[in-house]
């Protein structure tokens, strides 16, 4: 099975690199890393290019906005390298928390198989990660609620305004918001926040995890 490994890069805990190279099949790495470490990510790549004799390259990220950058290039990953490769895993072993968790996010919404390191017994630990696609159980309408939220700044203060600005009517909102006996709604998959405002009207909130959905969305909607 071809496999590309997409890695987090950072000063420390390179091991972790090493041990997933070891321990699971690799054809491709692909290091991600900040600026600042992208010349230690070109002198770490000659070093175990010469051992692993494999194709690798780096992509470089800025810290300003670092969560969204990963979930784009990880997308761009996938629609560029998908069809060459049956399997691709995320190693988080490296780099420090906020590109590692933003990683593990971009592995969660695509359903890929990431894992770190297990420092007590150096073995590469395998992380619960969805078996499925994050993005297969939620359908267009439900994305589009999520944009229509997210194009307002994230918070919109009854379902009246969210039906202005979404162009669905409120059973239909409520349906997707809250769910139903066979659905599960953007509330019950953590995508938004609802609670009562004013006069018992509903506010919906989206989530980190509803931005990073939308993010990934636009991004493979894009290259369609």
């Amino acid at each position: 099975m071809k496999t590309l490994q997409i890695v987090t890069f950072g000063n420390d805990d390179q091991d972790g690199i090493a041990l997933g190279i070891r321990n699971f099949p690799i054809h491709q790495l692909i290091l991600i890393c900040y600026s600042d470490d992208e010349s230690k990510a070109n002198d770490y790549l000659k070093k175990i290019g010469t051992i692993i004799g494999i194709g690798s390259e780096i992509i470089v990220l800025e810290k300003e906005n670092v969560v969204n950058e990963v979930i784009e290039r990880v997308n761009e990953i996938l629609l560029k390298k998908s069809l060459e490769y049956q399997q691709i895993l995320m190693n988080v072993s490296s780099g420090d928390k906020l590109i590692t968790c933003s990683a593990l996010s971009s592995a969660f919404i695509n359903g890929i198989k990431a894992f770190a390191t297990d420092h007590i017994h150096k073995v590469p630990l395998l992380l619960p990660v969805l078996k499925f696609s994050y993005s297969e159980v939620i359908s267009d309408t439900k994305i589009k609620i999520l944009k229509s939220i997210d194009s307002i700044g994230g918070l919109v203060s009854s379902l009246e305004e969210l039906e202005q600005i979404s162009g669905y009517g409120k059973p239909l909102l409520s349906y997707h918001v809250q769910g139903g006996k066979e659905n599960k709604g953007l509330a019950d998959l953590e995508l938004v926040e609802v609670e009562k405002g004013d006069r018992g009207k509903t506010v919906i909130r989206i989530t980190t995890l509803g931005k990073l959905m939308v993010s990934s969305n636009l991004i493979n909607s894009s290259q369609h």
